[in-house]
């Protein structure tokens, strides 16, 4: 096992499908721009390979599958299958929820267990203005479709103090109706973001938020596992919901995450732009790569920072 002197390793990969997406949020990408596939993107098989490789030299016991937006690529169906045959303890897909009712079939035949639905709005004309893409109805039937076939669903909200921070309650109440666990993500200083004045200006802290949340509900702070990224809280007789708070409260020090992009490089850390390909080694056979993987891996793990401090990274990029 690769631990660094913090006690922390590699447990959980975030498997990017493709860097394609058919959104451009403001705050992922500026000027509308949409995400394109990245150059020499590797097939479905070797990011399969892959994550078999990376349970063998680094223990990774969790996956999540995420993107760009991962159900956009022809290779979704066939990583999906495959990766759920893995002896792992959970597998996990993030989404923008635009194609979950064209790959319900699919997801129903899987046995995935769990989804997270990016929504920052319940309003149709700021869903369009936020998402600058997509359908607001056709992601609130997915998520009804996927809470039919038994999958546990959280969504995800990016609270932006002059776009949907005023929707916030009715985002909570429409989550706690349905059982699923919102968590709210304070916005992050990477990408075009890094520098610049729309940062401080749109950002909300995780104190403004539960300002917000307290004048509608009572809560109180609920456990959470050791290295979750989210800060959770519970609402008696209703539900639970979480913040990720990466600038209020940290969850660096006992971050473990990788992260392997759809063209073959392994993130350690989503505030530090170091990367570690691997694309070659997935030809070789098992017992030449597992020693110059985990050397690579303890690279990796030595890249991890202390605390978030921004980066010109598009997260979306590299499986965020």
């Amino acid at each position: 096992m690769i631990v660094d002197r913090l006690g922390r390793r590699f447990r959980n990969l975030r498997v990017s499908l493709t860097a394609a997406c058919n959104y451009a949020c403001t705050y992922c990408v500026p000027d509308g721009k949409r995400l394109l596939q990245a150059k020499n993107e590797l097939p479905g098989t070797k990011l399969l390979k892959a994550v078999t490789m990376l349970q063998q030299a680094a223990g990774v016991d969790k996956v999540r599958i995420t993107g760009g937006e991962p159900l956009v690529t022809p290779k979704f169906d066939e990583f999906l299958l495959g990766v759920m045959r893995l002896p792992l303890s959970d597998v996990s897909l993030t989404t923008n929820g635009q194609l979950l009712q064209v790959k319900k079939d699919v997801i129903a035949e899987s046995g995935l267990p769990r989804i997270n639905v990016s929504l920052d709005t319940l309003n149709p004309l700021r869903f369009k203005q936020i998402a600058r893409g997509g359908d607001l109805d056709t992601v609130l039937s997915g998520i009804e479709a996927m809470l039919e076939l038994g999958l546990k669903v959280k969504v995800n909200m990016v609270p932006l103090r002059s776009q949907n921070l005023a929707e916030v309650p009715a985002m909570l109440d429409y989550c706690l109706d349905r059982g699923i666990e919102l968590r709210f993500i304070e916005l992050m200083r990477m990408g075009h973001l890094l520098n610049s004045n729309s940062f401080s200006s749109e950002f909300v802290s995780m104190e403004s938020l539960l300002d917000s949340i307290g004048e509608h509900h009572e809560f109180v702070r609920a456990d959470a596992p050791y290295d979750s990224t989210a800060v959770r809280f519970q609402i008696p007789d209703r539900g639970v919901f979480g913040i990720i708070a990466n600038e209020s409260e940290p969850f660096c020090r006992a971050c473990t995450r990788l992260r392997l992009s759809s063209d073959g490089f392994l993130y350690g850390c989503l505030s530090n732009a170091n990367k570690h390909y691997i694309g070659d080694m997935l030809e070789l056979p098992s017992h030449l790569v597992l020693p110059k993987l985990q050397g690579m891996l303890v690279q990796a793990l030595g890249d991890k920072k202390l605390a978030f401090q921004g980066e010109v990274t598009v997260m979306k990029l590299i499986g965020g």
